[in-house]
């Protein structure tokens, strides 16, 4: 009996020292994710930090060509006025920019020419900088470069699944050590004019189901050596190359759903498909079984280019864009001033460079929807370009400003980063500029309740100005509020 007890004790005592040490590990895990572990801040070779999402540097004025005796002086203020708390972040978010140049011709002769003010932006953040010539607003053209940064890979198994955008100057740097990218941002735009099979669906039905998620799909067989299939309004897919065999799928919408309507098209280059099946089923997995009746679609077969094509679904886009955006906004590509021709340019561009049938085909777009380029050439982060004719008269000078508002960069919260509330805002001297500059300086204004964490600029803390070293072609400022 006392055996019995003695071993019951064990086991009662096993059991709670079990809780206990699982209740202190629960509470060194909760500690953990309350106060993630600090990341160590990684730095550029002048010091500055490597931020989670990098803005990109304010770029200098330059020309499309370089133009003999013209003397640049430049004035770059930053105007801290502004606070923008936006994902609940604290502290500064953005930054007023006033970029002055003064541009003196030291000639006796006129001097005509294209100026170009570059900046780091997407389509659908557009910084849409207001650009003046002696006060007045200079009437400009936009520019686009393709997108700046590179592709990486998801796991060990793939190579380039990822957008890798450039995360320091130096990524700006190395794109723009020769003039391949500024050269290709004004060059034409490709000329897409390989033929392709569309099968256009319309008039679309479930049949009545009520499946929760019924699905229409379309099932081919194709040779993947001598055939490319690229889908609109599709959302699904499956692909046997080994069996020749071949199925897209999208889901049916209901009447009052926002892509009731929506253009749907099996888009098909190379040897066309001898023969398809159509099938609906209860959901976007096409499993046997999961058949339902009644499902179907009007299909028409047509013959055209990929270009005209793709001018087509650019509009779609563009109205669909204008569609889903609320009553009283401005869709952001019609906001930012991106026409629907230079849109399609871009993708266009894209198609030609990494699409299955690019120059450079990426992984990221190996399934053919063209859903998945039409969103990268609206988020693609890349240079863009305003272009404006100036005359400078013999001997005199003109004044130049350009006043956009300028994120900075950061680090997200609940990452563990020391950085977090900071920004960092970082200029460049002459990096990408073909004109000659004299002089250039730093003016910080509105910074009341800013603390400056770092900066190479050797600011003067009570004129907040800085005469700044040509040799120098970084600088940055990174701040944070002082309100609590």
């Amino acid at each position: 009996m006392s055996v019995n007890k003695h071993k019951k004790n064990n086991h009662v005592n096993r059991t709670l020292a079990i809780i206990i040490i699982a209740s202190f590990c629960l509470l060194i895990l909760a500690f953990g994710m309350s106060h993630p572990r600090k990341r160590e801040i990684p730095v550029l070779e002048d010091g500055g930090s490597i931020f989670m999402s990098y803005d990109g540097p304010v770029f200098p004025l330059t020309s499309s060509e370089a133009v003999p005796g013209i003397e640049v002086v430049r004035e770059i203020e930053f105007d801290l006025s502004d606070y923008d708390v936006s994902y609940g972040y604290r502290g500064l978010r953005q930054s007023k920019i006033h970029d002055r140049y003064v541009l003196m011709n030291t000639t006796t002769e006129d001097k005509t020419f294209t100026a170009l003010y570059p900046y780091v932006s997407s389509f659908d953040s557009k910084l849409n900088p207001i650009i003046t010539v002696n006060g007045n607003e200079a009437e400009t053209r936009l520019h686009s470069g393709m997108y700046s940064g590179d592709f990486s890979g998801a796991g060990s198994n793939t190579e380039s699944l990822n957008l890798n955008e450039i995360s320091s100057w130096e990524g700006y740097q190395a794109l723009l050590a020769d003039d391949a990218y500024i050269e290709a941002a004004f060059s034409d735009y490709p000329t897409l004019d390989e033929p392709v099979y569309v099968y256009e669906f319309s008039e679309i039905s479930d049949g009545g189901s009520d499946a929760a998620a019924p699905t229409l799909s379309i099932e081919f067989s194709m040779d993947y050596n001598q055939t490319v299939v690229f889908t609109y309004g599709f959302n699904g897919g499956r692909y046997e190359p080994e069996n020749n065999y071949s199925q897209r799928s999208f889901f049916i919408p209901a009447k009052d759903d926002y892509d009731y309507g929506r253009l749907r098209m099996l888009i098909v280059m190379g040897d066309d498909i001898a023969s398809y099946d159509i099938q609906g089923y209860q959901n976007g997995g096409c499993k046997l079984g999961e058949e339902i009746e009644g499902a179907e679609a009007v299909i028409r077969r047509y013959e055209t280019t990929l270009g005209d094509i793709l001018k087509t679904i650019t509009t779609a886009h563009y109205e669909q864009s204008i569609r889903t955006t609320a009553v009283d906004e401005v869709a952001p590509l019609i906001a930012g001033g991106i026409s629907e021709e230079m849109f399609y340019g871009e993708l266009c561009r894209v198609f030609k460079q990494y699409s299955i049938i690019g120059n450079d085909t990426k992984e990221r777009y190996q399934t053919g929807m063209v859903e998945d380029l039409l969103s990268d050439v609206e988020f693609y982060k890349r240079i863009l370009y305003e272009a404006f004719e100036m005359t400078i008269p013999a001997g005199e000078s003109i004044s130049v400003e350009v006043e956009f508002k300028k994120r900075g960069s950061f680090d997200f919260g609940g990452t563990g980063g020391r950085n977090f509330g900071v920004t960092g805002y970082d200029f460049v001297t002459q990096l990408g500029s073909v004109l000659s500059f004299k002089e250039q300086s730093l003016v910080l204004s509105n910074d009341n309740g800013i603390e400056i964490v770092k900066q190479n600029v050797g600011i003067d803390p009570v004129q907040n100005h800085a005469e700044l070293d040509l040799n120098v072609e970084h600088y940055y400022l990174e701040v944070r509020s002082t309100d609590k």
